[in-house]
């Protein structure tokens, strides 16, 4: 019987019901230790599993901190052979496997699968720096898949319980998981004690709360009345308990259930609590103390000392070594320690039942009923009587995990063991083991504990310390965001290095220095990347040099300066292909690519990502492939090149790359890469015109980049908000989210982000006509009579241009667009003349300002060229609106209102893309208030115009055609040729958009032209 949690039951039976009709939810029960967490969790999975439910259920325990995904582990334990059937009936055995590769303590679980686990690879900080948060994002995303498309087979329950002793990698999936499962029938359950979160748990409570993921029910302790109901239901009597009794137990217990719980089963167990003659009597009698474990509930101490006294010399001496082995403790092992037989275990462990001290979880496994009860027990052992009993659980457990794969799996038993036991050497040994394994497993806090274990380990047998458990700290650090602490770790790593003559070391200390400071601050990145490189020609590792020279060249290009960058490239290219070394030319061939972008020779860089790509395919590097994907979807579009040639693919080619690029970022789990795809897809959507979808995706990549705090795209992903606004004609956003974005790159330090970001952000305060503004924000760039370099400053020399126009400047404006096109990067690599719209129009501008209608127009058909052959929607509607003005000024009035029709067409047909319904209608009104007032119609030409456009002559061909004559017959009608007769036909199918006489002849109805 659940007590005093009517509305907490009534809330999750609810709950139930609506994640079964597809509504997924996150559920988290706090309260202290012992007030009943687990009691309405078992309430929950009884609901569930009647409800057609599968449950399964992991537990944190308190040693878990350090070892990654144990909760997991045990939740799939239950969990994956329930799902064996379908699993192998959805033909997801490969999924497993792949699972069974990132996790491998997995392997170990399911035998029914085959699975077959690797060691974790020691790889220092190389050029795969990267790689491992990339492996924990693929293992997220393949076992969130997993877990949801089970879900949709049978609604899910998976509960999680003490989350505060929880390891942070679980957490992250946690979260990952909470994010992703939202429409999904499944349930997440968690549960924690408030008071024992631990730092990075807590994180983890604000980021769902912020993100408003869960519902939180608090568990308070029972009120007196309460206490009472709970130990009538246990006691199983209609009639009241003794006085006496629910005074103490209400007192000790002080309100919560499982030390009510406890110390009634305790009473009966010691006999001062018997039924006689169906009445229960108690036997009161002080309750004794004892202060020596201050943070053991004193009712708890009470309840263990009572059960432990009553327990044989062997179960006690199995209880002991059973709190310092852990919470859960294997039976095989417990056996070695006491050196007794099957039976004489089965005997002990039945002993420990009966008493209420652990309970079974497996036939190989059992576990305290509660962690206060290890603890307490702990507690009461001397410091050396620990140390004692830690060596001889460490020993018990190398003697018994023989095999490679099995020592692999308990590393972090054996750390922490031979660690507590003061057992030094074997302590260095297996932490440093464990250091590696928690950081290729995406566990970066474990990784730190064990490696700082390893060192202290060290310094106890007074030994050289490893230069490489230094390097592994620094990573842990790195990911934790810890600078200053990652900084010195590498720094006593590089120093470790020298004194050892470890070239390799060394150098690899220097490279990770160098990434470091590239997050914070490219001046000293770049002292240690030419320090790296300086090594590796000291070296003379031919490809330690290369990739030396090509992280040296992607940090010259990020501060301007491009062609040392090129050039440095090309020495690693030339060194990676003397080796034939396809991986590194793969490298290379991608890096030359980003710089050729930044220079503007897009057409060239296109051309190098095509050859990158095309041997990442054939070495099955899908990370790289991933991203020279993008990039190559990226370089290619109409938006990426206002100021340049384009390499004019299409739209269904950039987004096909861009698709592909994020549906392989999100195989293998990598956010950094699907944030990276989503805004790609986002500029590629609004660069062709598909306004609503491109803000779908840069919202998604803002929420990602956030997400993973990943600075360079979430200043990209700001950019990419900004251009949207911009073409929607909504300024103050653009401006908001484009200053946001430069403030950002201005502390990155990106010269390339900074020009960008500032030439954009003139261009929205042209928008909302603050020409000061706009002035201010370039001339912090790039001077106005600065010529420029990279396609960054083209793009900053086009808003200089645009200035001028606003502020009636049309010489100055002319001679920048003049000289914009006369050194658009490339034009050699291309083979015809090819338009750059956007120059042209501004040009066409000038022009027609300047009173020079003639060129004015021949720039402007220039530019509508352009902006067709590259299909640029957006660009495309203002060309035709600048044309409409300059055909106005040559009063050709009809090709004028083709022009503002054509103009106002595009309008709708972009504003059709937008979902949000303030932003369309604003754009349209704001868009259409551009274009220029129409003359007036005259009378004959609006009747004109009504039928269709057609002379007189036409018309009467239109009546001749609906009396089903031939070409022949109204060239003889109207004393004409066949031939012209059959052109009068044409032109007049070309004018209606008709494409057969049928449809001329139903048309003539429609308007009465039929001939009597």
């Amino acid at each position: 019987m659940l007590i005093g949690r009517a509305r907490e039951r009534a809330t999750l039976s609810a709950l139930i019901a609506a994640v079964k009709g597809g509504e997924g939810r996150v559920v988290l029960i706090n309260g202290e230790a012992g007030i009943g967490k687990s009691r309405l969790v078992a309430e929950g999975r009884n609901i569930a599993s009647t409800q057609g439910f599968l449950v399964a259920q992991g537990q944190c325990f308190q040693a878990d901190v350090a070892y990654p995904y144990a909760p997991l582990l045990e939740m799939l334990r239950a969990y994956l052979p329930a799902c064996t059937a379908s699993i192998r009936a959805s033909r997801q055995e490969s999924l497993v496997r792949e699972l069974a590769q990132l996790l491998p303590d997995l392997a170990l679980l399911l035998p029914q699968f085959t699975l077959q686990p690797v060691n974790t690879p020691t790889e220092a900080h190389t050029e795969a720096h990267a790689e491992p948060e990339q492996q924990r994002q693929r293992l997220f995303t393949l076992l969130t898949y997993l877990l949801t498309s089970q879900a949709a087979q049978c609604p899910t329950l998976l509960v999680i319980e003490d989350i505060h002793w929880c390891d942070d990698s679980t957490l992250d999936f946690l979260l990952h998981l909470a994010r992703r499962a939202s429409h999904s029938p499944l349930i997440l359950l968690v549960t924690y004690r408030g008071e024992e979160v631990s730092s990075h748990a807590n994180r983890w409570l604000v980021q769902l709360d912020r993100e408003r993921l869960p519902l939180d029910l608090a568990l308070a302790r029972l009120s007196p009345p309460e206490v009472d109901s709970m130990i009538q239901a246990i006691c199983a009597t209609p009639g009241p308990v003794p006085v006496e009794l629910a005074e103490t137990i209400s007192t000790l217990a002080e309100g919560i259930p499982f030390f009510v719980e406890e110390m009634l089963k305790s009473l009966i167990t010691v006999g001062k609590l018997q039924l006689a003659d169906g009445a229960w009597q108690y036997t009161s009698n002080a309750h004794e103390t004892d202060d020596s474990a201050p943070l053991i509930p004193r009712s708890v101490r009470g309840i263990v000392r009572q059960r432990v006294d009553h327990l044989s010399a062997a179960a006690h001496q199995a209880l002991t070594l059973s709190a310092v082995a852990g919470r859960r403790f294997d039976a095989i092992l417990l056996q070695r320690l006491l050196a007794c037989d099957e039976s004489r275990l089965i005997l002990v462990m039945k002993e420990l039942i009966d008493a209420q001290l652990v309970v079974e979880e497996s036939a190989d496994c059992f576990a305290f009923r509660h962690a206060l009860i290890q603890q307490a027990i702990y507690s009461t052992l001397l410091a050396r009587e620990r140390r004692m009993l830690h060596g001889a659980i460490a020993e018990a457990l190398e003697a018994h995990y023989t095999t490679t794969a099995q020592r692999e799996a308990h590393l972090a038993d054996l750390s922490a063991h031979f660690y507590a036991a003061s057992a030094w050497e074997k302590a260095l040994y297996y932490g440093q083991r464990a250091a590696e394994k928690s950081l290729a497993l995406h566990a970066p806090r474990a990784a730190l504990e064990h490696a700082t274990q390893a060192l202290n380990a060290a310094q106890h047998l007074h030994i050289t310390l490893p230069g490489e458990v230094f390097q592994i700290r620094g990573q842990a650090r790195e990911t934790l965001g810890e600078f200053g602490h990652a900084r010195n770790d590498y720094e006593r790593a590089l120093e470790l290095a020298k004194r050892d003559h470890n070239d390799t070391l060394q150098w690899q200390s220097i490279s990770a220095l160098g990434f470091l400071w590239a997050g914070r601050d490219y001046a000293q990145a770049g002292i240690w990347f030419r320090r790296a490189s300086d090594l590796a020609e000291r070296i003379d590792d031919p490809a330690m040099r290369a990739r030396s020279l090509n992280r040296l060249g992607n940090w010259l290009g990020n501060i301007g300066r491009i062609e040392e960058g090129l050039e440095t490239h090309h020495r690693a290219l030339a060194i990676f292909e003397e080796q034939s070394n396809p991986q590194g030319m793969a490298e290379t061939l991608d890096l030359l690519s980003t710089l050729h972008g930044m220079r503007g020779e897009r057409i060239t860089a296109v051309e190098e990502l095509g050859q990158a790509i095309a041997l990442f395919r054939r070495l099955g590097d899908v990370q790289s492939l991933t991203s020279s994907l993008a990039m190559r979807a990226l370089q290619s579009m109409p938006g990426a090149n206002e100021t340049t040639l384009c390499p004019q693919r299409t739209q269904d080619e950039c987004v096909q790359d861009a698709m592909e690029s994020l549906r392989l970022a999100s195989q293998t789990g990598s956010l950094a890469g699907q944030a990276f795809a989503e805004i790609v897809l986002a500029h590629i959507l609004l660069s062709f015109g598909e306004i609503g979808a491109a803000f779908a995706h840069a919202r998604a990549a803002q929420g990602i980049t956030n997400e993973i705090e990943h600075q360079q795209w979430q200043i990209s992903s700001r950019y990419a908000l900004g251009r949207i606004y911009l073409l929607l004609l909504v300024p103050d956003q653009a401006i908001t989210a484009l200053a946001s974005g430069l403030s950002l790159a201005r502390e990155l330090g990106s010269v390339f982000w900074i020009a960008t970001l500032s030439a954009y952000l003139g261009r929205a305060y042209l928008i909302n006509q603050d020409l000061t503004a706009a002035e201010v924000t370039l001339q912090a760039v790039m001077p106005r009579e600065q010529s420029p370099y990279t396609i960054a400053e083209r793009d900053i020399a086009l808003a200089w241009g645009e200035l001028a126009l606003a502020r009636g400047e049309f010489d100055s404006a002319l001679q920048r667009a003049e000289e914009l096109l006369a050194s658009a990067p490339g034009q050699r690599a291309s083979q015809h003349t090819q338009p750059i719209p956007h120059i042209l129009q501004v040009k066409g501008e000038a022009l027609m300002s300047l009173s020079r209608p003639d060129e004015a127009l021949a720039a402007l058909i220039d530019a509508r060229r352009g902006a067709l052959e590259r299909d640029a929607r957006p660009l495309l509607w203002t060309i035709h609106r600048s044309l409409g003005r300059a055909y106005q000024l040559r009063q050709r009035y009809d090709e004028a209102r083709k022009e503002i029709a054509s103009a106002r067409r595009l309008i709708e047909e972009l504003a059709a893309t937008v979902e949000n319904t303030a932003l369309r209608e604003h754009f349209m009104r704001s868009a259409r208030a551009t274009l220029p007032k129409e003359r007036p119609i005259r009378r004959r030409e609006a009747a004109r115009q009504a039928l269709g456009g057609l002379t007189t002559r036409e018309r009467e061909v239109v009546a001749l055609v609906a009396q089903g004559k031939t070409s022949r017959q109204i060239a003889d009608d109207l004393v004409v040729s066949e031939r012209t007769a059959e052109v009068h036909v044409s032109n007049i199918l070309k004018k209606l958009g008709l494409n057969s006489r049928t449809q001329i002849a139903v048309w003539a109805v429609e308007r009465g032209l039929t001939r009597k």
